[in-house]
């Protein structure tokens, strides 16, 4: 006999983790925003010579050294925020493991541009790398905290913006799909391993012009041929969304990193001479062509992660299950 009463446990319905009170997303949203502000108050007022004696002074230094790290956790909490209202979830609850999982490989893929640039891509006649570090911190253990912190808020940026991005519209952008066929997939890899090994053949900053889309070419068929989220399996479907966002995302970020690093005291500057003239036009220390690597860091970074989620993916929510949140997350997310 099915009972229809209020309390029979047939008619309850848990309520779905993560939802949570919205003042939650507000919250962060709020602080992050805040957070941002202070610290563009503190810089701006050492910038300018108003911070010359003691604390205040000290403070304007301390907050100029370590500005990347700071200013990007900011830039985190107000993603988080948004995406939450957006999404009508606590986002930072409802995905928890995934953003630590997420935080986490962020340094280590950022280690490996490092390596890759400051090992193997050094100008002969300047004795330069593709970009420098100037400024850091004298302590050992205040530079690697700042990197541990800046690194690590690489790829959560990049697709908490893109995932921003989709949630604005960009989702809902499709058409046929794309015919790719497996010729075409098997040369795209042979393609990426060619730039793979560009930085070790070549040993100069001109390999930068394959670091950031090699991967991309290498990784994502091997993506799709175990069945993994890719961006070809998104073409061949007709779904663009993901791919516009990711590549919008990458560009975001970069005019913001580009735009937080200029004023820092601890920041990065970039030694480019394959670029010839065009090195006389910048956004801040970027030149103008160089903009044109984050509208494939995106992707990039998205394929990585993708790849990296056939080792430890049931570590993480939205892997290990067949709920239907998990098909929104293979099909559209940029999470």
């Amino acid at each position: 006999m099915t009972g229809t009463g209020p309390n029979n446990s047939s008619n309850f319905n848990p309520r779905p983790f993560g939802r949570g009170s919205p003042r939650a997303n507000y919250l962060l949203a709020g602080i992050g925003f805040g957070w941002i502000c202070a610290l563009e108050i503190v810089l701006s007022a050492y910038r300018g010579g108003l911070l010359t004696h003691g604390w205040e002074k000290q403070a304007g230094i301390m907050v100029g050294v370590h500005f990347t790290p700071f200013i990007w956790c900011g830039y985190l909490l107000v993603l988080l925020g948004v995406l939450g209202i957006a999404t009508h979830c606590v986002f930072l609850l409802r995905w928890r493991f995934r953003l630590l999982a997420l935080w986490i490989w962020s340094v280590i893929a950022w280690c490996y541009f490092d390596w890759l640039n400051f090992r193997f891509m050094r100008n002969a006649a300047t004795g330069l790398h593709a970009w420098e570090y100037q400024g850091l911190p004298h302590s050992a253990a205040d530079r690697v905290i700042g990197y541990f912190i800046a690194f690590a808020a690489i790829a959560p940026a990049l697709l908490l913006t893109a995932e921003l991005l989709r949630c604005a519209g960009l989702r809902r952008l499709r058409s046929a799909g794309l015919r790719i066929a497996p010729g075409i997939q098997i040369t795209a890899f042979v393609l990426g391993i060619c730039f793979f090994a560009g930085p070790f053949i070549l040993h100069d900053p001109v390999a930068n012009l394959m670091i950031w889309c090699s991967l991309i070419f290498m990784l994502d068929p091997v993506n799709f041929w175990m069945g993994r989220p890719s961006l070809i399996g998104d073409w061949r479907a007709g779904r663009w969304g993901r791919t516009l966002a990711l590549m919008l995302g990458g560009l975001t970020c970069g005019l913001l990193w580009e735009f937080w690093n200029y004023w820092a005291i601890a920041r990065w500057t970039y030694h480019l001479p394959f670029l010839a003239g065009w090195n006389r036009f910048h956004y801040f220390a970027m030149p103008l062509p160089g903009l044109i690597g984050y509208l494939g860091f995106g992707p990039q970074v998205w394929v990585m992660w993708q790849f990296s989620l056939l080792a430890f993916g049931p570590l993480v929510e939205g892997e290990a299950s067949k709920a239907p949140v998990d098909g929104e997350l293979r099909q559209d997310m940029c999470l």
